[in-house]
């Protein structure tokens, strides 16, 4: 069986739910052990993280028009200070947590 590439079964804009598994004939794709499950999991765990990472980054552009748009009113501008620092804060830990997951994925996901 060859690795999994991703074609047309597989968007392209999304990291690919069967990223490390096999793939049988056309869109087929083998699931031999308990390994291939964690695989999948995990790769359903990246996927959320980035989505996370793209809505922490819609944040930090909807806390910068915010402060732009404050006029120097000093509770909108520190709603925005606020927004912009839980939207940077949350991006950080979506990268951490993606970096970890990524790491985990290859090397608790391989057999024995």
């Amino acid at each position: 069986m060859k690795p999994f590439i991703a074609d047309a079964c597989a968007p392209e804009f999304l990291p690919s739910l069967y990223k490390g598994l096999t793939q049988g004939a056309g869109c087929e794709v083998k699931i031999d052990s308990i390994y291939d499950i964690s695989q999948i999991i995990a790769n359903i765990i990246q996927i959320l993280l980035a989505v996370a990472g793209v809505l922490a980054v819609v944040f930090i552009v909807w806390g910068g028009i915010t402060y732009i748009m404050s006029g120097g009113e000093s509770s909108k501008t520190s709603e925005a200070k606020s927004t912009l620092r839980n939207a940077i804060l949350g991006l950080i830990l979506t990268g951490s947590a993606y970096l970890i997951v990524e790491f985990l994925a290859r090397n608790l996901s391989k057999a024995p």
